[in-house]
């Protein structure tokens, strides 16, 4: 248990107790409006191909600067969620993307929340959908953190032309001595929306503060398309 530290966000998420253990996809609902993704991140990131093995204002938490944060619809989950395919019926599928995370990701100061830009590629030959949020797992050692989705943006849904790219992100509350329980991850597990097979990602960055039960967590993740 966590001793209840954590300061008012301007924008609140709520989560639903429990996880879901079913590996289903549901509808990543809202008025988002469509869009084509045809942007690649700056500078130069490594990418690491598929292969199936969620506006608020800013706030302080306890001194720290806290990246917009709002409201989640049910708990984390290892699948992704939204709706997934076009008018062809083809889908973004996790062994077509390239997944990588983008140049200066990561908290840029010590005591801020870090924000770190999953970037997801068509490999393929034709464009593909996405709408809703990927499932996100952070891992490491016996602890696996299924991250609620920030819902105050609604997800749009992203064709994502071959070649092209689209992004996510994960907002991460960095450990500091005295806070709580310290998380040191080792991977982040991302499934797009739709989809039920994970890919694997690095983690590079500092200590979580560890708050899967708390609730109004500072680690979340968006929907598909948002910067």
């Amino acid at each position: 248990m966590l001793r209840p530290r954590t300061s008012p966000l301007a924008a609140v998420v709520s989560l639903t107790a429990g996880l879901t253990l079913a590996l289903t996809a549901c509808d990543g609902s809202g008025g988002g409006s469509d869009t084509v993704a045809t942007d690649t991140p700056s500078g130069t990131a490594t990418a690491s191909t598929g292969t199936g093995t969620g506006t608020g204002s800013p706030g302080v938490d306890g001194g720290r600067t806290m990246a917009p944060s709002g409201g989640s619809t049910g708990g984390g989950t290892g699948a992704g969620t939204g709706t997934g395919a076009g008018a062809d019926g083809t889908r973004c599928r996790t062994s077509q993307l390239a997944f990588a995370v983008a140049p200066g990701s990561g908290a840029q100061s010590k005591g801020e929340q870090g924000a770190i830009t999953v970037t997801l590629t068509n490999r393929g030959v034709k464009s593909c959908v996405m709408k809703g949020y990927p499932g996100v797992d952070l891992v490491g050692g016996p602890t696996r953190w299924s991250l609620p989705r920030q819902t105050s943006e609604s997800p749009s849904t992203v064709t994502v032309r071959p070649g092209a790219t689209t992004t996510f992100t994960v907002f991460y509350l960095p450990f500091d001595k005295g806070d709580g329980q310290e998380f040191r991850p080792k991977s982040i597990v991302v499934t797009p929306p739709n989809e039920t097979h994970p890919h694997t990602l690095p983690w590079t960055y500092s200590s979580v503060l560890l708050q899967d039960g708390a609730t109004h967590p500072g680690t979340y993740v968006g929907p598909v398309g948002s910067k």
